[in-house]
């Protein structure tokens, strides 16, 4: 797999699997081995780069963060690359708990990290990134540049120490060298300005030629870029211009990863990470415009799942797909394609809980929502099985409840899930009504199929877990995950059949009518005048405190549905409670105590869920051991619930 180096099966032998898998589960684009450079990459998957946080302080090694980066490993990709690692002290400072590889003293512990890597016959990579946000182009001397250049050098010098096969300059998203090829914020009036395509491309070609000459040819070296920063039209540098960048950079390298946007402007950040409201696979397009006109393979990267990399290998629009979230959601992603079991892979929501709110913004080590070992693999090394096998009730089929049945399945247990409605799923199905969330429309329908798979949970639907039932059937622990109900307000005309709960509306559009008011500015409220307004509703949402109170609590995904329901026209009424509601609208009071008729079709209601706490103690009381996890303890978010759900398995 790697020449001049350490080397596991090679391009044959990763063939011969290929064919005994079937032409690779129906995948037969993804698992065609590849030659980059000097290397033969086993298929055509590469876990991209990003933050995990899981370095020391010191930007080291840590030993959560190898087994982090070995568990992306057994994904079965055949590039396993580790992100946004700073080449200059300055840098690290402003970004801790990321790998430092300035610091000499980082070989050390890159070295398990490779390890880790090549425990699983994949490529190891490292990305090679420089941000300063403090500075533009014009405001380097010479000096200062060459000192960045060496900086490169020297971090390609301790990753080749360390044991890579390939390392990744980063020059897009608005870092520091993508900068020096932007007309709008190089302003530089010398060789390294922008009065030619080669000048503007002159710093790049520099930091790449001297990377190359510290890793020699014995290692792949990658480029990556944005295919378009999609920023306005004043600051932006379109398609057309990035493609001629690459064109005078293929000769440097031996692989372009063609990304898009700006990390510095958040409407043009949904393209590097593409959130629930994005359409997956955005940045495709990119991709396949630059291959048409390089010579050296191209990867692709934006939101992919294992179908949708197989469209765009086999349609020729790139060489390779770049993921991670998919791989956090589902470390066996790949495995599982390969092996016919595509339907087993666990989605990804897009909810970018791994991501800490978002890149360099929180140091906190990466977890997922869906996924609940990922990031604690030293904490469960192994599921262990339960000491006794128990019988135990999980009172409830949402989120939290069929992820607990899982995992006491999966260590020995017998467990029963009770759930009183006629289908699994709970405010787990009802938050993937809304057309925005399809995400969760496919984690709901897989966490179905995989209770309905395992033959060692039983499902009672339309039956009521009553404290009676668990006593008689003597259970000997509970797992309470009732979720929680819609509030509806004590107020004037809440009855009325012009008032809706938000998630009816989500269910069916059509309750709504053309003028829309929208009580409730949290997340869920957001989306169902997002979804809405989309649908060409006009639509308002009152907001009792302010937007800025509510972010400062709920953070970047709310941001990003304000940011979509202004684009589309929502108006928010702040600083305004409801206080009746009419055949006529709904009726605000104010801060200063007036009040107002907000006139509409339809007030929907989105004021967060109540559980029912008499129910969940007296269900508590009913066995010796009983756990209380998801909205039933505190109405939050889906990654409570599974988190939840997963310790209280592993406890019982």
């Amino acid at each position: 797999m790697v020449s001049g180096g350490w080397r596991g099966a090679g391009a044959a032998d990763a063939a011969a699997g290929v064919g005994a898998a079937g032409a690779a589960g129906g995948f037969p684009h993804v698992f065609r081995p590849l030659k980059v450079g000097p290397l033969t990459i086993k298929n055509r998957l590469e876990v991209s780069p990003a933050e995990n946080h899981m370095a020391s302080k010191d930007g080291w090694v840590t030993r959560e963060f190898a087994a982090f980066t070995g568990t992306l490993a057994s994904s079965g990709a055949g590039i396993v690359t580790i992100g946004d690692s700073p080449v200059t002290q300055a840098y690290f400072d402003t970004c801790p708990y990321t790998i430092n590889l300035s610091d000499p003293l980082v070989v050390n512990g890159l070295v398990w990290a490779v390890e880790a890597i090549h425990r699983h016959d994949a490529v190891a990579s490292i990305e090679l990134n420089l941000r300063d946000e403090e500075r533009l182009p014009a405001d380097y001397t010479e000096a200062e540049l060459r000192a960045i250049v060496d900086a490169f050098a020297t971090a390609a010098r301790h990753a080749r120490q360390a044991g890579f096969d390939m390392v990744m300059v980063h020059a897009g998203h608005g870092h520091v060298i993508d900068q020096f090829f932007s007309p709008f914020f190089n302003k530089r009036t010398d060789r390294y300005g922008c009065n030619s395509l080669d000048d503007r491309c002159r710093f790049a070609r520099e930091v790449v030629a001297a990377v190359r000459e510290e890793i020699g040819r014995n290692m792949a070296l990658e480029l990556r870029m944005s295919g378009d920063e999609r920023l306005d039209a004043e600051r932006n540098v379109p398609l057309g211009e990035m493609t001629e960048f690459a064109v005078r950079m293929q000769d440097a390298v031996d692989l372009l990863h063609v990304s898009a946007g700006n990390l510095y402007d958040m409407r043009a950040g949904d393209y590097m990470i593409q959130g629930a409201y994005m359409p997956r696979a955005t940045n495709r397009a990119l991709a396949a415009h630059i291959k048409r006109r390089v010579s050296v393979p191209v990867t692709s990267v934006g939101s992919y799942t294992m179908p949708l990399a197989e469209e765009a290998l086999a349609a020729g629009d790139c060489d390779v797909v770049a993921m991670i979230r998919s791989f956090i959601a589902d470390p066996e992603c790949a495995v599982k394609a390969r092996e016919g079991r595509a339907d087993e892979i666990r989605p990804c929501l897009r909810c970018n809980s791994c991501t800490g709110g978002g890149p360099g913004i929180k140091p906190k080590p990466t977890r997922c929502a869906v996924n609940p070992l990922i990031g604690r693999e030293l904490d469960f090394p192994a599921v262990e099985p339960a000491a006794r096998p128990k019988h135990v009730a999980v009172v409830g089929g949402g989120a939290g409840g069929m992820e607990a049945a899982r995992w006491l399945a999966r260590r020995g247990h017998r467990p029963v899930i009770f759930e009183r409605g006629d289908a699994l799923g709970g405010n787990l199905a009802a938050a993937g009504e809304n057309s925005l969330k399809a995400d969760v429309r496919a984690y709901a329908d897989w966490s179905r199929r995989a209770v309905a798979a395992d033959p060692r949970i039983a499902v009672r639907l339309g039956v009521e877990a009553t404290p009676a039932l668990l006593a008689d059937e003597g259970f000997d622990a509970a797992v309470i995950a009732l979720g929680a109900a819609p509030v509806t307000p004590d107020v004037p005309g809440v009855d009325l059949p012009n008032v809706v709960q938000a998630v009816a509306v989500d269910a069916d559009p059509s309750l709504a009518g053309e003028r829309v008011v929208v009580v409730g500015a949290g997340l869920t409220g957001a989306e169902t005048a997002l979804d809405l307004a989309r649908r060409g509703r006009d639509v308002t949402v009152v907001v009792r405190r302010t937007r800025e109170a509510l972010l400062a609590e709920q953070g970047m995904n709310l941001f990003k549905a304000y940011m979509y329901c202004d684009d589309a026209g929502v108006r928010f009424v702040e600083g305004a409670a409801l206080t009746a509601c009419t055949p006529e609208g709904a009726v605000v009071r104010r801060a200063d105590g007036s009040e107002e008729l907000l006139a509409c079709d339809t007030v929907v209601l989105s004021l967060g869920l109540r559980p029912a706490v008499a129910e969940v103690d007296a269900l508590r009381a009913a066995v010796p051991e009983a756990y209380v996890i998801g909205d039933c303890k505190r109405p939050r978010l889906i990654n409570d619930a599974v988190r939840e759900a997963f310790f209280a398995a592993m406890r019982i």
